[in-house]
């Protein structure tokens, strides 16, 4: 009796198992330029996974969803217009339906090939998104309640003119930002715990402005890098303390590396805390 009752578990967990595989569905994009020298991309993605890795490729964008479709609408539309091509990503929970993030999964894959501006929303999701090697001069992320990865594994062929990321309720890594080879950048943090990475390549002057509510964040500098950082110094509800550092108090709550004012090559990094704490460590 036993035997067969474990027998009969087995066939219905299979059975529940081969169900919720049933409601997935499958679907892959192409993306081809169409005659474009340059990419939009617009994304509103709600709930879910998703994946951004880039490869050199002729296609614009390679993109694999795999979704339960009581749960999820998409859209993913592609126009040719004055030589840009524009890329909309949308992904929406129907009403009065809860989502698990392993029911609407989006693997898109950037081709390297090609200028891109980006202006990505995620809601509650978790993200791994790669940008290394792409071409990109002005990068846009709004991150809900969501945990995840950006890293730019490789240099930005060309200087980033700005690169705006605004953080809710999230749990968010930033990695090798320098390779981002950014003009100008700017970080709002929400409720939550941030790590960002400034290691990577540098040319010229970068500005970065980091704005920390209520949460804490990790800070790593590339250790022989100039670098200015301006604070608003601390007080009991807030904190900013320097680690491994190498600074020196030129004013009130200013910090320069000896070598700032010479350097071709720098970091102006402006630090702002609500009801939080940062902590700037300096590493190889």
């Amino acid at each position: 009796m036993k035997k067969y009752g474990i027998t009969a578990l087995v066939l219905v967990m299979l059975l529940a198992a081969s169900a919720v595989s049933a409601r997935m569905e499958q679907v892959s994009k192409q993306i081809d330029p169409e005659g474009a020298e340059r990419i939009v991309i617009e994304a509103d993605l709600g709930g879910g996974q998703f994946n951004v890795i880039t490869k050199d490729m002729k296609e614009a964008a390679l993109i694999d969803i795999e979704y339960d479709p009581k749960r999820v609408d998409y859209e993913v539309d592609y126009r040719v217009k004055r030589s840009k091509g524009y890329l909309i990503l949308e992904s929406t929970t129907r009403r009065g339906k809860d989502l698990d993030t392993d029911r609407n999964i989006w693997d898109v894959t950037l081709s390297t090939r090609y200028p891109v501006d980006m202006h990505m929303e995620f809601g509650a999701c978790d993200a791994e998104m790669d940008l290394g090697g792409i071409p990109l001069e002005e990068l846009s992320l709004e991150v809900g309640a969501a945990s995840g990865v950006i890293e730019f594994s490789q240099p930005n062929p060309i200087r980033m003119r700005d690169l705006s990321i605004d953080a809710g309720a999230s749990s968010l890594e930033i990695v090798s930002l320098g390779n981002a080879r950014f003009h100008e950048m700017s970080f709002e943090g929400g409720v939550g715990s941030f790590d960002i990475d400034f290691r990577g390549i540098y040319e010229g002057e970068s500005e970065a402005r980091i704005e920390i509510g209520l949460g804490s964040a990790d800070i790593i500098i590339p250790r022989g890098l100039a670098v200015r950082i301006e604070t608003e110094g601390g007080n009991w509800l807030s904190s900013v303390d320097f680690h491994n550092d190498d600074l020196d108090e030129i004013d009130d709550d200013i910090y320069e590396t000896p070598d700032f004012d010479k350097a071709d090559d720098r970091l102006v990094l402006i630090i702002e805390v609500g009801l939080g704490s940062i902590d700037v460590y300096f590493k190889d």
